[in-house]
């Protein structure tokens, strides 16, 4: 378990260089070869065997980052920024992988979900441009969206359908951070004709979705895949935490010891708090 990590290096392994204990650094999770043909159409999160050892287990007082990660996609931290901040390099960097599979969208963004990704591509947008609106449940979700500027809408009190059609337009893009089924049934409705959707959250395994084939066809809308990140897309995704074009810690709930693990697990199962971090004693 935990694959959002930031930590100093106890020892290096034979033949690494570059890196020393001591170091502060960030693991992206997959070490893509370079090689294949998907690493160089530049494609390399489809890598198979970046994906062959990840670099898993942040719940643990130790992380061994396979060699592949070293190689490719372990990021150096710069002395002013947290460890609680960096270790939104991931998130952030998939958000940002999804971004550019939108080529850069323009106009308005509709995130679905307030989770935590869901609020970085809120951040995200508020730093590039586009209005962003922001439905989901949970006031204290819903605040943290509004204070980075975006618009929200409350799926308890009101369907999106409803609220969307009192504006101007329906959105240019409709973005899924759920991973819900129904969720990326219900996107092609909420975007105008020739919108996109933005399929970002991970169904499980197996799971079918059909799409209403009209609604496709003569409104021309676009359904987009996206899945992880690419080693340059974790490297903009820390410059942006250096420089502070999006601060992750107004996500941050709380803060423990390994021994709060299972208290933050229970809170995050009833639906309490952002994000919880681990920290060594």
């Amino acid at each position: 378990m935990g694959h959002e990590a930031c930590g100093e290096i106890a020892a290096v392994g034979e033949g690494v260089k570059g890196f020393d204990p001591g170091a502060r650094v960030v693991p992206g999770i997959s070490g893509p070869c370079g090689r294949c043909s998907h690493c160089r159409a530049g494609r390399a999160n489809l890598c198979a065997e970046g994906f062959a050892d990840r670099a898993w287990g942040a719940f643990a007082e130790y992380l061994r980052v396979p060699s592949g990660v070293v190689a490719a996609n372990l990021h150096r931290v710069s002395e002013g920024l947290s460890d609680a901040a960096a270790a939104f390099l991931d998130p952030l960097a998939s958000v940002l992988h999804g971004w550019n599979r939108l080529r850069d969208p323009k106009g308005t963004v509709l995130l679905y979900g307030a989770g935590a990704l869901a609020l970085l591509w809120a951040a995200t947008a508020r730093a590039r441009g586009p209005r962003a609106v922001v439905a989901g449940r949970r006031a204290e979700r819903l605040s943290a969206a509004a204070a980075w500027g975006a618009e929200t809408i409350d799926t308890d009190r009101e369907p999106p359908e409803e609220a969307l059609a009192q504006g101007p337009a329906l959105p240019d893009v409709a973005v899924d951070c759920t991973g819900s089924p129904e969720v990326w049934q219900r996107l092609s409705h909420l975007v105008r004709p020739g919108g996109e959707v933005l399929l970002f959250g991970g169904c499980a395994p197996g799971v079918t979705v059909t799409y209403d084939a009209e609604r496709l066809h003569y409104a021309e809308i676009s359904l987009v895949g996206s899945f992880h990140y690419t080693p340059e897309e974790a490297r903009a995704a820390m410059a942006m935490l250096v420089s502070g074009e999006v601060d992750p810690l107004p996500l941050v709930t709380d803060t423990g010891t390994l021994s709060d693990l299972p208290r933050f697990l229970e809170a995050q199962a009833r639906g309490e708090g952002i994000r919880y971090g681990v920290v060594s004693p």
